[in-house]
């Protein structure tokens, strides 16, 4: 079982953790301190802060504290009625799934420390919106709880920002604009955060990009700014800052793989089996809506379908009493050539 310290918990770490990260050569003010003083930003402090992550996970040590993940829950549980969202983007393949479920697994365990509750309660696979349109994301939302973390995977599937004007995309910036109520920790995914919808980029509190990944060390490292849009003499800025803590500014960031945290263990595989079963999904839509680009059926052909499915059983009985179809006609309205059509299809002689 790997401990999960936070600032308050860290206090009274105990002396066999202490000795285990002394002996696997990894600070241990990193736990004391809750950072990790890295010097002059250059390519050794990356190359300094990637040893120590891979340390912490090669020798399963306890999870240092994050001062980010207390932040995001200090914000959703406080006095103050406020949510926390945030986009996190990277190339494909860079891992920007996992380090969101990590984050919103460690969000969980925060939660669930400070309220006595299981940390399954403030996140899990049903509050995962895999690939969804904006209707599975609502569904989602709709019936999730108060202060849980939420993860829009592949986001620009759902709220692009060439759909802009459609009405999907304006219900779901009411949402994000509304949900503050709820006071959710809700991540965004996708590959540039350009492909979202302008108008929910600028209700998000941060943003965060896969900065580097070390998946064969089972980690990657992230850049987290705070994220603010605000509108100074007609025009729009918006200002991206570093967030500080103890007085000092933050670079870097570690996300491991949800799996490393006990209350998720095996979360992966059950999150990517449910991600393939939507992209097929979304590639047997496609296959269709193509079909039938490229099949398309007439206007004319559409209109006899119409008529045949409202007034074919008419035609058919009156037909068969004898009717004219002068009589036909004035019950229904068609045209004789197009009786004449409906009674071929029915078999009527």
């Amino acid at each position: 079982m790997v401990t999960v310290y936070s600032s308050r918990t860290v206090k009274d770490i105990t002396p066999e953790d202490s000795a285990k990260i002394v002996a696997a050569g990894v600070p241990l003010s990193i736990y004391t301190s809750c950072f990790m003083d890295l010097g002059p930003s250059n390519k050794s402090a990356i190359k300094r802060f990637a040893n120590i992550c891979s340390a912490i996970n090669e020798h399963e040590l306890p999870l240092p504290p994050s001062k980010f993940i207390e932040f995001v829950a200090d914000r959703t549980s406080g006095k103050s009625k406020q949510d926390f969202t945030m986009i996190i983007d990277a190339k494909k393949g860079y891992g920007k799934s996992y380090s969101s479920a990590y984050l919103c697994g460690r969000y969980a365990i925060e939660m669930a420390e400070r309220f006595k509750q299981d940390p399954k309660d403030y996140f899990s696979l049903e509050n995962c919106a895999l690939l969804e349109d904006t209707e599975g994301i609502t569904k989602i939302m709709d019936v999730a709880e108060k202060q849980q973390a939420i993860i829009i995977d592949d986001a620009g599937t759902a709220i692009g920002s060439r759909d802009f004007a459609q009405q999907k995309n304006k219900n779901f910036n009411k949402i994000l604009a509304t949900c503050r109520t709820k006071r959710w920790f809700v991540i965004l995914n996708v590959p540039i955060s350009s492909h979202i919808d302008v108008q929910v980029r600028e209700l998000v509190d941060a943003s965060a990009h896969v900065y580097k990944p070390f998946h064969e060390g089972g980690f990657n490292v992230l850049k987290i700014n705070s994220s603010e849009s605000n509108y100074r003499f007609g025009k729009k800025k918006v200002f991206e800052r570093k967030f500080s803590f103890f007085e000092r500014k933050f670079d870097f960031w570690c996300a491991y793989s949800p799996d490393v945290l006990d209350p998720f263990r095996g979360f992966i595989e059950k999150y990517d089996r449910q991600r393939d079963e939507a992209a097929n999904k979304i590639i047997r839509e496609i296959t269709s809506m193509e079909k039938a680009r490229s099949n398309p059926v007439s206007s004319r052909d559409k209109k006899r379908k119409v008529a045949i499915d409202k007034w074919g059983q008419v035609v058919k009985d009156m037909t068969e009493e004898g009717k004219s179809a002068r009589a036909i006609t004035k019950r229904t309205g068609l045209t004789d050539h197009m009786i004449n059509i409906i009674a071929a299809e029915m078999g009527l002689k």
